[in-house]
């Protein structure tokens, strides 16, 4: 979990959100009957990535390309809202490069398309995603 924590950190480093309150890291959190109603939040998902890279004719790749989707779920019926906090994250993870997030080198974070609209939940809430591309060091 050390790319969702970095990412969740450095998100919340920037304002975009606060760990473990609105701000989830693996999925969005669940509604049930015990729990309370979990809106205007937002979650950072590992999703299938693209293939390691390698130099020249090293077996041993030279760094990993995971990719991540961010999910913002808002209120019900509060589209302009979750699209301006997906906005912000987007803003703040778009062309990242060569820092050090926790204790792993990025050389990049790159969007691969814009924030946009998935569906309205059962409970009338808009989801907006985006996916990132990470290049980072194999550490």
């Amino acid at each position: 979990m050390a790319l969702l924590d970095d990412l969740g950190t450095y998100l919340q480093a920037q304002g975009v959100g606060t760990l473990q309150s609105d701000l989830f890291l693996g999925g969005l959190p669940m509604d049930t009957a015990l729990a309370p109603v979990h809106d205007a939040v937002m979650a950072i998902i590992e999703s299938a990535g693209m293939p390691p890279f390698h130099v020249h004719n090293q077996q041993a790749a030279s760094f990993e390309r995971p990719t991540a989707q961010i999910v913002t779920r808002g209120e019900p019926y509060g589209y302009a809202t979750a699209r301006i906090r997906a906005q912000a994250a987007f803003d703040a993870l778009d062309g990242l490069a060569n820092v050090t997030l926790g204790s792993t080198y990025y050389l990049s974070i790159q969007a691969l398309q814009s924030p946009f609209f998935l569906h309205i939940d059962q409970a009338g809430r808009p989801v907006i995603v985006f996916n990132v591309l990470i290049q980072k060091a194999l550490t």
